[in-house]
């Protein structure tokens, strides 16, 4: 049975070493290496299992792909090349090679796709990394952990890390444990990130629940004694002056003058053990804070640094040198020795390291929970203070901006610390609905002059045809239905037409006669158009009469500049009856013509004309006659529109004078 899985086993590892070897895509070379290459191994070519596939099928893939981890792993340490870099074995011959060919980033992606299929375990990418990080050097691993965050999307894959999340989270630790706090600084914050990303916010694995402090960190101090004259002295276990000890008290004073004349902190053993007594306070907040006395011990140390601080400033000397300690001191814990705190002071970089522990105690001293024997009002000075040297600090730009920073973690730490204290309730919340889609904005439209006439089409619905006229023709409505129907402008009342005429009669006006409108010959046409509508006796009166004697008695209007009344409008004249007339042959023959005239048209009972023979030959002869008949009348009507101009209106009495003298 044994010699059976062995067999299985070298064929399985032998076809999978030849996907890593190649060039071909690791998805598309993997399912046909795999089919047939043991018993109940089936993939099909879109990397699905088959369904014959057990459980000792997928064992046997996990099983061959850690066999071919540790063979690349031996032949890159035979080789001494970065495992990333090795590219195995080609004809017989180890060579190295790029990283784009290299062979143990292929292996590390079969695994990925094999486990994402389900050929093998789901979780076999994590424990294949897990061997790998732990056989890696130091900066082997960074080229690891380049190669888990550029697949951070698929590994984070629900399906593969709920089986792989604890190997992760072992191997992740056990590589932390070896990285060195002050040398491995960057590679630890990967992992760190690197974890947070892959773990949801609410895991409470990496959460420090307790409130544990890291008492690891012990802080070791010179043996120092104070001097006569305050300064250092080495520790001499109490022993009395010797014969030098005059000469020491005039070096040590020499030197505190010379560092007056630099401007340079003046450093003793009080100051010495009064500055790295804070570290105490730092380490453990809570019991150095909560016994008698604790809080004004740290008050009195905290405020004799400041005043150190504020009054031997930096300059903008020190900028240069601020810049170059910063990007070398990432995670460097700085020595205790006496003779260096002098130098140390005057680095920019020490002095905001020390800053952000005052920030982070003062913080922690004013969030919940609250510590009994703390003053509330000294904290809030305390911290004013911290974040003024903090944003003095050179260069002065980056000091504002670094206090900012700080301002604003701590105000963040505040909720933190209240999350955990509400033990940890998790972050995710349901969906809001998505909110309405925003109106589109409203058209800008340029405003139109005043008198300028607007187009029947607006300009965002203006349609071009790429002529100017086939435009022109095309935008004259908006739509067909409206360009059939007539626009008929509003009428204008002939009261409103007339007003320019009366307006002209004003005296006060002044308006010279070639300038009146009734000499617009235009403008007389279109008035005589509309009086003709209204009052035809107006009309009428027109032919002899002046626009202006007639226009005010047809609006009922009494004449500009003139005395009397209003006037009513002149009631149109009924039709009178002609008089008799008392002589003329002219007349009476020309009334005979006409009234042959129209007996000849109307003919007999309702028939045609007919001439004396009775056969309507005389069709001709009729309208000519009618003709002359017709025009006879008009000039009869001339005669008597006339006679009546002349002679005047005929009054009410002499009509009906008239009218008794005719015949019955």
């Amino acid at each position: 049975m044994s010699c059976e899985f062995e067999r299985q086993l070298a064929a399985v590892q032998e076809r999978l070493a030849g996907v890593v070897s190649s060039s071909d895509d690791v998805a598309s070379a993997a399912p046909r290496a795999l089919s047939g290459s043991a018993p109940n191994l089936v993939v099909a070519d879109d990397g699905t299992p088959g369904a014959e596939n057990t459980s000792d099928a997928k064992q046997l893939v996990e099983q061959a792909l850690c066999c071919v981890l540790h063979e690349l792993v031996v032949d890159a340490g035979e080789a001494r090349a970065p495992f990333m870099e090795y590219a195995g074995r080609e004809g017989g011959k180890k060579k190295k090679v790029k990283a784009s060919s290299a062979s143990l980033p292929r292996l590390l992606d079969l695994s990925l796709t094999l486990s994402e299929w389900g050929v093998c375990d789901h979780g076999v990418v994590f424990t294949v990394l897990e061997q790998l990080v732990e056989c890696c050097t130091i900066a082997d691993a960074q080229d690891v952990f380049t190669w888990i965050e550029g697949k951070r999307t698929r590994l984070n894959a629900d399906v593969l890390w709920r089986r792989g999340k604890l190997i992760m989270l072992r191997t992740c630790n056990d590589l932390l444990r070896r990285l060195s706090k002050t040398n491995d600084a960057t590679l630890r914050g990967r992992v760190l990130l690197l974890l947070s990303s892959l773990y949801a916010l609410s895991e409470r694995s990496a959460l420090n629940l307790a409130g544990n402090y890291n008492r690891a960190n012990v802080t070791t101090l010179d043996e120092l004694e104070v001097g006569t004259n305050g300064a250092e002295q080495g520790g001499g276990g109490g022993k009395g002056k010797g014969k030098g000890d005059d000469d020491n008290e005039d070096e040590d004073a020499m030197e505190t003058d010379d560092a007056a004349k630099t401007n340079a902190p003046v450093v003793d053993v009080r100051f010495y053990k009064t500055f790295w007594s804070l570290q105490t306070f730092f380490q453990n907040p809570n019991v150095a804070l909560g016994v008698a006395g604790g809080w004004d011990a740290f008050y009195a140390a905290f405020q004799a640094v400041l005043d150190n601080f504020e009054t031997h400033r930096l300059d903008a000397s020190d900028e240069t040198a601020a810049t170059t300690a910063e990007e070398s001191a990432l995670g460097v814990k700085y020595l205790t020795a006496a003779p260096l705190l002098q130098l140390q002071l005057r680095d920019p970089a020490f002095r905001r390291s020390f800053l952000l522990q005052c920030a982070i105690l003062l913080g922690h001293c004013e969030g919940p929970p609250a510590l009994p024997k703390v003053k509330r009002d000294q904290v809030a000075k305390a911290k004013a203070r911290v974040m003024a040297a903090t944003a003095a600090t050179p260069p002065n730009a980056r000091g504002v901006e670094f206090a900012e920073f700080v301002a604003a973690a701590l105000k963040r730490e505040v909720y933190w610390v209240g999350w955990k204290k509400d033990n940890c309730k998790d972050f995710q919340r349901a969906s809001e609905p998505r909110p309405p889609p925003k109106p589109p904005p409203p058209v800008m439209r340029k405003r139109p002059r005043l008198g300028t006439k607007q187009p029947a089409v607006p300009p965002e619905k203006r349609v071009k045809l790429g002529n100017p006229e086939l435009d022109r023709l095309w935008n004259l409505s908006v739509d067909n239905a409206s360009s059939l129907r007539e626009k008929k402008a509003e009428e204008t009342s002939m009261a409103t037409f007339l007003q320019p005429v009366l307006d002209d009669m004003d005296p006060e006006a002044q308006i010279e006669e070639a300038y009146k409108q009734k000499n617009d010959k235009v403008f007389v046409w279109k008035a005589l158009r509309m009086i003709a509508k209204e009052n035809l006796s107006a009309f009428s009166k027109l032919g002899t009469d002046d626009m202006e004697a007639v226009v005010p008695g047809l609006l009922g209007v009494e004449p500009p500049g003139g005395g009397g009344e209003k006037s009513e409008p002149e009631p149109e004249p009924e039709p009178e009856p002609e008089p008799e007339p008392t002589g003329g042959g002219e007349e009476e023959e020309e009334e005979g013509k006409a009234e042959d005239a129209a007996k000849t048209e109307s003919g007999e009972k309702g028939g045609k004309p007919r001439d004396g023979d009775g056969d309507g030959d005389g069709d001709g002869d009729a309208a000519a006659a009618v003709a002359k008949a017709v025009e006879a009348l008009e000039a009869k009507v001339a005669a008597d529109a006339a006679a009546r101009s002349d002679e005047g209106n005929v009054d009410d009495a002499s009509m009906e004078q008239e009218a008794e003298d005719l015949p019955e």
